[in-house]
């Protein structure tokens, strides 16, 4: 078995936006042991690589993604989750 660090490659996860004040959700794609970052795929498709030791973040199952879609308020968040994300990506732009 690989180290919890790597046990993370496939998981779903979602990262809180301390700037943004929400979280956003996605893939781990792969772990770089030589800076401890994790490359994770976000549901808009953009890729962020993170030290997840200096992030709030948790594990997404696969039950809470299927209870949280048929959830009735959830059709106010989808416009707030959007703009968190494209938040997220504008970020990830001025900082490379």
């Amino acid at each position: 078995m690989g180290t919890r660090n790597e046990v993370l490659i496939g998981q779903r996860i979602k990262v809180w936006s301390a700037f943004d004040s929400c979280f956003y959700s996605g893939t781990v794609d792969d772990f770089n042991p030589e800076n401890n970052t994790h490359k994770i795929t976000c549901d808009s498709e953009e890729v962020e690589i993170l030290c997840l030791d200096s992030e709030s973040w948790e594990t997404i199952s696969n039950c809470s993604l299927m209870e949280r879609e048929v959830q009735p308020s959830d059709e106010q968040n989808p416009l707030h989750l959007q703009q968190c994300l494209v938040s997220i990506v504008s970020k990830t732009q001025l900082i490379s």
